[in-house]
């Protein structure tokens, strides 16, 4: 069996090859299934309805082209469960042009019997400044490992 980086990173590349039954195989049709996309919805919940989103993704007049782990990936694995975190670049296209977008992104993987399978996906981005107070690392400090 894969590791859960290895699923991870198949789903990945299925998005880019715009192989949606790889992409659908890869996350778990179980109803405890939730997925915060990065889209503007704020959820998607249960195995069916995150089917229904990436069958809409694949029709939409958007893609992924290709990405680039710029932090990570940081890899976590007990039992069950695994987790993929990190920073990504992902060159996309929508809205009749290309560009670069960076995002954290986390997997939660669950083995479910013949494979990883994803039970989580969150991908976000920083606030900008959300208690306008400015950053709270004194003298513009930044903790290791934070992407420039």
């Amino acid at each position: 069996m894969k590791t859960p980086l290895g699923a991870t990173e198949d789903m990945l590349r299925a998005v880019i090859d715009r192989d949606l039954d790889a992409v659908l195989d890869a996350f778990s049709g179980e109803p405890d299934a939730y997925v915060f996309p990065e889209g503007p919805r704020w959820t998607t919940r249960g195995g069916d309805r995150i089917e229904q989103g990436w069958r809409a993704y694949f029709e939409a007049p958007i893609r992924i082209d290709a990405y680039q782990w710029v932090e990570g990936p940081h890899l976590f694995e007990s039992g069950a469960l695994g987790q993929v975190t990190g920073v990504i670049d992902y060159d996309v296209y929508g809205d009749g042009r290309e560009g670069r977008l960076r995002m954290r992104m986390t997997w939660l993987l669950r083995d479910e019997g013949d494979r990883w399978r994803i039970v989580h996906e969150h991908g976000s981005q920083p606030l900008a400044d959300p208690y306008g107070a400015g950053d709270w690392w004194p003298d513009g400090a930044r903790p290791l490992g934070t992407p420039e």
